[in-house]
């Protein structure tokens, strides 16, 4: 192995292993407590800045913080993009849940509180908070681009899914989370998540900005927030979404294959000759 080849692989093991050690340790605590305790809300929204917690420490070891933050205000990137940060996540979640109901014979509708405050309201607050710049910062704002300077778009894509899943992993064993179902059809929903998002990372000339929007707003409409869902069919409504996600990543991979099926050193924040190692 090329010492290039190693320092990628040691950075992003690096950053994985950090990245487990402060979130499992958090929601570990919060175990212990109980989700019913007033703490778990604290441990829990701490524990998902793992992410951003361990590219930031390892950025600023290796003399990189500027260049990994200025990703997160990166939002020169064309509309074109921004509006696939805005709108796919919601037209991907909206079709997964129309193939719910098609297979099921459920009901679907609006909730009774007002759209116009839930959502801008539960937006922001993933965004900054639950699931948005907390880890979006290290998912595609320090594995990626990392892992871009040697490997294609979707392979990069694809090892991140992994972790990304493997990282929520003790949500499915601690009782009264919201994580729940067949930890296989999660894993497989969000590795196909992971392919998009590094699609639209790749495609915004890596703008961690937009990743974050995109994410934010595949949490806001599934996590079901904003309807009424009549019907229980544990297993049809994530492997629904799960069809829908690889359908849309399928697309992709084959129909902009310059940029799914190529390595992206250029986008990497990251200079070996920065970094003190």
């Amino acid at each position: 192995m090329s010492g290039s080849a190693g320092s990628v692989k040691r950075r992003v093991l690096e950053f994985f292993a950090l990245t487990f050690v402060v979130s499992w340790a958090l929601w570990g605590l919060g175990a212990i407590f109980g989700t019913d305790s007033g703490i778990w809300p604290i441990l829990s929204t701490l524990a998902g800045f793992g992410p951003l917690v361990a590219s930031g420490v390892l950025s600023w070891r290796d003399g990189n913080v500027r260049s990994w933050a200025q990703q997160a205000i990166r939002w020169r990137t064309g509309l074109r993009w921004w509006a696939v940060a805005l709108v796919v996540a919601p037209v991907l979640s909206l079709v997964g849940y129309g193939v719910y109901l098609a297979l099921t014979g459920a009901s679907l509708g609006l909730t009774d509180d007002p759209i116009v405050v839930v959502y801008p309201m539960l937006f922001f607050y993933i965004l900054f908070l639950r699931g948005g710049f907390g880890e979006e910062m290290g998912w595609r704002g320090y594995a990626l681009p990392h892992l871009l300077k040697q490997y294609n778009t979707t392979i990069a894509a694809l090892l991140i899914g992994i972790g990304w899943a493997a990282w929520h992993l003790p949500l499915f064993f601690i009782q009264g989370t919201r994580q729940s179902g067949l930890f296989a059809l999660y894993l497989v929903g969000v590795i196909g998540l992971s392919v998009i998002i590094a699609w639209l990372y790749t495609r915004s000339r890596g703008s961690v900005l937009l990743t974050t929007v995109f994410h934010a707003q595949w949490n806001v409409f599934d996590s079901g927030a904003l309807f009424s869902v009549g019907g229980d069919a544990a297993l049809v409504g994530p492997g629904a979404s799960a069809l829908v996600i690889w359908l849309f990543a399928g697309v992709l991979i084959v129909a902009d294959s310059e940029t799914m099926r190529s390595v992206h050193p250029s986008l990497s924040p990251f200079t070996e000759s920065s970094a003190r190692t």
